[in-house]
């Protein structure tokens, strides 16, 4: 499923490069991911280094210390397709071992902007790739950086103008998630959250952005002087820069999980977590026994397909207003049960599978984390920033530390910021209102009579900007949040009154030490040996870990592990690290918790109806008690799934339309091409499974022996097989999703009588013994608006994949490529090639190339 081949197009280095480091040396092409996350478009790093050539690396997780000397060598020399490539940094997927490369004639540029620095390079590298939504280049942008606070800043919270913000089609009540460019003299990148000023203030003060000191990474060097037309001391900068913009504040709603449960008082447990989850269930009861499916999704949720790019293009205006038109429409299952009133489409055996997924998942999480629906937003600050009678006036965390201004209505609240370390990261807070919010205000100020219409300009877009929390800085460090555009949710007392009493009661019986650690700074030859240290990503199951020991009764060892965890969030940027004994001696002497096991169970039937819990086990014990309500739901042998219909018994579901032979055939090809791919990414899947079971069964074998050697290589070939397995169910999601966009774009092309082309395809899949996901990708409309032709239902509108102006097409050997037409303003138009698959089927190939017709487009 991998290509090796250079791609010889115009405009390449547009694209990405997706590589692989092999724990031998061997350095092969990846497939890459669709869409503009695979492309530099919208990203810092093209529009400062034109022409840059970039490839994202991947490189082991486990690895002996020879095999990681023979990597980190390989990273140290790494020529592909005639170009030599340099490590850059990273972003937040150094965890998972991928890394940065620029060819070798910027390398010393990067090297250069990130002062020479490794840490700051793997921490930082991550502002230059940002995917923006909004760009704009300024030619000369005046920038001031002053100290965190001053001019009322915050922790990685600036000012921009609201000229910018228009210039950028942004609502100037709008709280902004930012990347920054500028100086380039000595180049320079910031990051974190920006609110706007008026025009009237910025021109006052004679700047365009003003930035804390904390936005700018890593640390400005040199001196800072006093600017007489701020009245305060920073630095100055006046030039070209470019702001991009990547998210803006707006309310949505957090799911509930088992690290919030788990500490919920017990009359919470059982009177509002327990009740509330048992209420759902039985709607899904309800739904379940009608077959009112529309009302089963509104529980359990509609799915988010896997497109090829959910950001193809943005416009600003959706973005605005926090509109998605790739949420228009359901996925093809889920439509033909809307749209079927017989209720006969549950047994289409792929549709069958699909729902069985969708409820599996959904279960573990209610029977777990029970379903609660909680409010999220932009974790903000209270800075305010005006022009009052020729004056600037500014104030910076002068809200009680106890309070936030919010858009809920609930006298207090939890402010919850994952990952939660212990129960003293639920944050109670009470919500100010505007009765006591104005007077305080007026106090910062120190002005007494503000004038009522500065009043609502400040509350309107500075403190009750939409989608946002605003806390005092040191309430949002107590649970390690600021205000870079931190998402959080909240528990509101309205709706949650004894699991907030229950937290309030609990008050502080463990504060984290307040340790400055030094940052850690490595010469910048020793650049590959810090980004192997990055791989690796612990919180989870060192999370996992303090649940099992919540679960156990031991919350004495779940405290211990809040240090380490917190280690593991800080060992890149500070000299820190997870003791390892620590962990270890406490995963001796507690065991995970049982139901932790089941986290990632496709099918409903591999939920277990009961397991043994002790009386400690919060989520335990709510597990069995749900768990058994959801027991209408069927398994695999039992209930609507057991009647699951033969994919033959639904090959009348098309008829009367005139198939052409040549159709017939074509759909066969394209249904073996479907079935060959699909079938070795299962096989794979399969065989790394029996790896791991074998491994597991080794380890457990020596697990307690003498020898450490044996005990350190069973382990080590543990965890081999355990990041292969990860690595491949990754690769699997972005194989079927390529799989998925081929089948789409040769049905899409079939403009004439498509209803005989479903028919055709229908006639090929049912005389088989597979699910019948062909039909659903190829034709998946036709598939539903025929499910409601025949059963008297509705029809019901099916989502479709976002589509570029291209094609796909094979090359001499029956590889798969998705070739995008690029227009180039300053030359020739050029393409863009991502490889799809490549099919070792022995039916001949009847077509080099499928289109999407000029009709769809860019649609």
């Amino acid at each position: 499923m991998t290509a090796n081949s250079i791609q010889n197009t115009a405009l390449d280095h547009r694209l990405i490069l997706e590589l692989k480091i092999d724990a031998s040396g061997e350095v092969t092409r990846k497939q890459s991911k669709l869409g503009r996350k695979d492309t530099l478009e919208g990203k810092l790093l093209a529009q400062v280094y034109p022409g840059i050539q970039v490839a994202r690396v991947s490189v082991p997780h486990e690895l002996t210390p020879y095999e990681q000397s023979v990597v980190e060598n390989r990273m140290a020399k790494l020529i592909y397709g005639g170009v030599e490539y340099k490590l850059a940094g990273a972003s937040g997927s150094a965890k998972d071992g991928k890394f940065y490369f620029v060819d070798q004639a910027h390398a010393k540029q990067i090297a250069e902007r990130f002062q020479h620095w490794p840490e700051a390079a793997i921490v930082y590298f991550a502002i230059l790739v940002s995917d923006c939504k909004l760009m704009v280049e300024e030619p000369d942008l005046r920038i001031v950086v002053v100290q965190d606070h001053v001019l009322g800043t915050n922790d990685c919270r600036g000012w921009a103008r609201e000229s910018l913000y228009r210039k950028l089609k942004i609502g100037t009540d709008r709280f902004c998630q930012f990347r920054l460019a500028f100086d380039t003299r000595e180049p320079k990148q910031a990051k974190g959250a920006l609110k706007a000023m008026s025009d009237r203030v910025a021109d006052k003060l004679g700047v365009d952005v003003i930035l804390p000191e904390s936005s700018c990474k890593p640390t400005l060097k040199g001196g800072v002087r006093f600017l007489p037309q701020l009245g305060t001391s920073g630095r100055l900068y006046s030039g070209p820069a470019i702001l991009g913009i990547k998210e803006l504040s707006r309310v949505s709603e957090f799911g509930s999980s088992y690290t919030l449960v788990e500490h919920a008082s017990e009359e919470a447990l059982q009177f509002e977590v327990m009740l509330r989850a048992i209420e759902r269930i039985r709607k899904v009861r309800k739904a379940w026994d009608e077959s009112d499916y529309e009302a089963l999704f509104e529980v359990i949720g509609k799915s988010e397909v896997a497109t090829i790019d959910e950001e193809v293009s943005f416009d600003p205006d959706a973005l605005e207003q926090g509109n998605n038109s790739v949420s228009e429409g359901w996925e093809p299952a889920e439509a033909a049960l809307l749209a079927d009133r017989s209720g006969t489409s549950i047994k289409f055996p792929y549709v069958a599978n699909q729902l069985n997924r969708k409820l599996a998942r959904w279960a573990f999480r209610t029977c777990t984390g029970g379903d609660l629906k909680l409010p999220s937003f932009a974790l903000a600050d209270d800075g305010v920033l005006i022009e009052y009678r020729g004056k600037i006036l500014a104030a910076s965390d002068w809200i009680p530390e106890d309070t936030s201004i919010t858009s809920l209505t609930a006298e207090k609240g939890l402010c919850i910021r994952y990952p939660i370390r212990m129960q003293e990261d639920l944050l109670p807070v009470r919500h100010l209102n505007n009765d006591e919010l104005i007077p305080t205000l007026k106090l910062a100020l120190g002005v007494p009579d503000l004038d009522e219409s500065l009043i609502a300009y400040i509350l309107e877009r500075q403190l009750r900007m939409e989608g946002t929390y605003i806390l005092h800085s040191e309430t949002a460090k107590k649970n390690g949040g600021d205000f870079d555009f931190d998402t959080i949710c909240v528990m509101p007392s309205d709706q949650f009154p004894k699991f907030v009493a229950g937290r309030i009661a609990y008050g502080e019986q463990f504060q984290q030490e307040k340790t400055k650690h030094e940052k850690a700074k490595s010469p910048w030859w020793n650049v590959y040996m810090v980004a192997m240290k990055a791989r690796g990503n612990r919180i989870g199951s060192i999370t996992d870990l303090k649940t099992s020991c919540l679960a156990a009764g031991r919350p004495d060892l779940a405290y211990k592990l809040v240090e380490q965890l917190q280690n593991a969030l800080d060992s890149l940027k500070h000299k820190v690290e997870i003791k390892e004994s620590v962990v270890s001696d406490i995963r001796k002497e507690v065991a995970p918790a049982p139901w932790l096991r089941y986290k990632r169970e496709r099918r409903i039937s591999d939920l277990p109806a009961y397991l043994e819990v002790a009386d400690t086990d919060k989520v335990g014990r709510l597990y069995n008690v749900l768990r058994k309500e959801l027991g209408f739901l069927p398994g695999e042998l039992d209930g609507s799934f057991a009647e699951k219909m033969a994919i033959e018994d639904f090959r009348g579901l098309f008829s009367g339309e005139i198939v052409k032979k040549e159709m017939f055939e074509e759909c066969q090809l394209v249904n073996s091409i479907y079935a060959d791919i699909a079938s070795r990414i299962v096989q794979r899947e399969e065989e790394l499974k029996l790896q791991l079971k074998n491994a597991q069964a080794q380890w457990e074998a020596v697990r307690k022996s003498e020898d450490k050697e044996q005990k350190k290589s069973a382990v080590l070939a543990r965890n081999k097989t355990q990041a292969a397995l990860w690595e491949h169910e990754q690769e699997a999601k972005d194989q079927f999703s390529s799989l998925h966009l081929f089948v789409h774009y040769w049905a899409q092309g079939k403009e004439e009588n498509r209803r005989a082309w479903a028919q055709a395809m229908n006639t090929v899949v049912t005389g088989g013994t597979g699910s019948g996901a062909v039909l659903f990708q190829s034709f998946p409309q036709e598939v539903v608006d025929t499910f409601a032709e025949v059963t008297g239902g509705q029809r019901v509108r099916v989502r479709l994949p976002k589509t570029i102006n291209g094609y796909v097409w094979f090359d001499s050997e029956q590889r798969a490529w998705l070739v995008e037409r690029i227009v180039n303003p300053e030359g020739p138009d050029g393409e863009k090639k991502v490889f799809l698959f490549q099919y070792t089927g022995k039916r001949t190939l009847i077509f080099e190339k499928t289109s999407i017709p000029a009709s769809l487009e860019n649609s």
